[in-house]
C-alpha cells in the first residue's frame, strides 16, 4: 500500500459494534485495523460527531509525527482520495500517520 510505503499508519475508528466492523472489513476487504469506539471517545476527540450523532460520512484525519492534526478531509469521496492523502503525506515529509 502506498500509504504504508510512506511510513503512514492507517487506522479506522467506528462507533459500531465489533461484529458490524468485521462485516464491513470483510465486505470491503480492508487491510488496516478498525478500532471500536462505542463510547465515542476518539470520535469526539477528533470532532467527528455530527449534530445528530456520529457523522454518516467518512472523514480522514492526517496526524503528523508530533500527534497534531495536519489536515482533515470531511465527507470523503473514495474516488481519488487515497492519492490526495499520499500527496499530503509527501508534503509533510516522512513520519506522518493517518488514524
Amino acid at each position: 500500500m502506498a500509504l504504508e510505503a510512506l511510513g503512514a499508519l492507517v487506522v479506522g475508528v467506528s462507533a459500531d459494534k465489533r461484529e458490524i466492523q468485521m462485516r464491513f472489513i470483510d465486505k470491503f476487504e480492508l487491510t488496516f485495523p478498525m478500532i471500536p469506539d462505542p463510547g465515542k471517545l476518539v470520535i469526539d476527540a477528533y470532532g467527528a460527531r455530527g449534530v445528530l450523532g456520529v457523522t454518516a460520512q467518512r472523514s480522514t484525519f492526517l496526524v503528523d509525527h508530533e500527534g497534531l492534526i495536519a489536515r482533515v478531509w470531511p465527507k470523503v469521496s473514495l474516488e481519488g482520495h487515497a492519492q490526495d492523502v499520499v500527496d499530503a503525506i509527501r508534503e509533510l515529509g516522512h513520519g506522518a500517520f493517518t488514524p
